[in-house]
Order: structure tokens, then sequence, then C-alpha cells
């Protein structure tokens, strides 16, 4: 019955328009309703989906929306995309496929190998498409230096992926090579290293 349900399943995804990114999945249980207009797909018991080539795996991860665009992962959530670089985990996830828009509204921690850059926070937003990333609330994000790590801190971080670029919001504040900058805003350039801030500056620079 397992193995019925799979390939039907499978031969409703396979008549997706071509637009869409393929999509696959598993899991040790599957449940559908094919209603028009209210199709949804659940799969639990070790879900796992892939589209392109990122990969979800969570407790339960339900496919909704037209041409199930919407893809909600809860429990346990781990995704892995090595073609652009990162890695998350997290308590729960929303990803919209058509906008390539991942959304998490629970503790999340995230890992960029392309930027060497690792994060922490309670809330994400990444923009695939464009390569930016927004977290917010008691985000802590760590860029590897050859001089060491540059640990930030603030209460929203903005990350430009490509454009290798950090601008740090609220109580932001930096500790690289034993020095200390704080400010209300806080610019970094990854490949220069440049820091700017603005509002209420401090630091401390040792000689």
């Amino acid at each position: 019955m397992k193995k019925f349900t799979f390939l039907l399943t499978m031969l409703v995804l396979s008549a997706l328009p071509l637009f869409c990114e393929d999509i696959s999945f598993s899991g040790g249980y599957t449940r559908m309703n094919m209603q028009e207009g209210k199709e949804v797909i659940t799969l639990g018991n070790k879900a796992l989906v892939t589209v392109g080539s990122l990969t979800l795996k969570a407790d339960s991860i339900e496919l909704s929306g037209d041409n199930f665009k919407y893809v909600n992962c809860t429990g346990s959530v781990s995704v892995e995309d090595p073609e652009r670089g990162f890695s998350l985990v997290s308590k729960n996830l929303y990803y919209d496929r058509t906008k390539k828009l991942i959304i998490v509204n629970s503790w999340v921690e995230l890992q960029d190998t392309t930027n060497e850059v690792s994060a922490s926070g309670a809330w994400l937003e990444f923009d695939m498409e464009n390569g930016t990333i927004r977290m917010q609330i008691h985000v802590r994000l760590f860029n590897n230096t050859d001089d060491g790590p540059m640990v930030c801190k603030a209460e929203t971080v903005e990350f430009d992926r490509s454009g290798q670029t950090l601008r740090l919001l609220g109580d932001a504040t930096i500790e690289w090579k034993e020095d200390t900058y704080q400010a209300q805003v806080i610019s970094v350039d990854l490949e220069t290293k440049e820091i700017k801030m603005d509002g209420s500056i401090r630091g401390t620079v040792h000689g």
C-alpha cells in the first residue's frame, strides 16, 4: 500500500509544469488530499524533500498550494544545499519553491561554507534568488578570518552572500583581533575586512 501511494504521488508531481524545479520525496508515511484547489501532500516519519540541489529533512513535511509550491517543515528540520554552499537547522521552516524564499520563525543555526560564516538567531528570511539573508533577535555571527574569528552581535543582521557584506542593526558589536567596536549600525566588507560605524560609536583598540 505504501509503495502504491508513493508511486501515485510521484505521478502527480511529474505532471507539474516545467517552470518548477523537479521535486522528489520520501518518508515512512504519506497522506494526500487531491481535491481540486485543496491539493495537499503530507509526509511523516523521517520525511525528506529534494528540490534541485536543496534537500529538506524534518519529522513532518507538507506540500501545498498551486503546483505544490509551498513546503512546510516541522520538527528537527535540517536543510542542505552543497551547490549554494549553505546548511541550516531549526524547529520549523517554510519554503516557497517559486520565489526560492526560506522563512524560519524559530531558533535557527546557519552554516555558510562559501563565505566561512556561521550564524544563529530566532528568525530568518533567506532569498536564495538574490543571495540575501536577514536574521533577527539575539543574532550572533562568526566569520573565520586569517586573524582569528570575527564575532558579530546585533538585534538584526543583513547578510549579502554575493556581495560579501554585513549590516548589523541595533546594539551592534564586533569583537575581532582583541578589539571591540560598538554602534547602532555597523557595516562590514567581509572581503576587505573594512568596518564602518554609525550612531553612538564606542570602541577599544589594542595598539
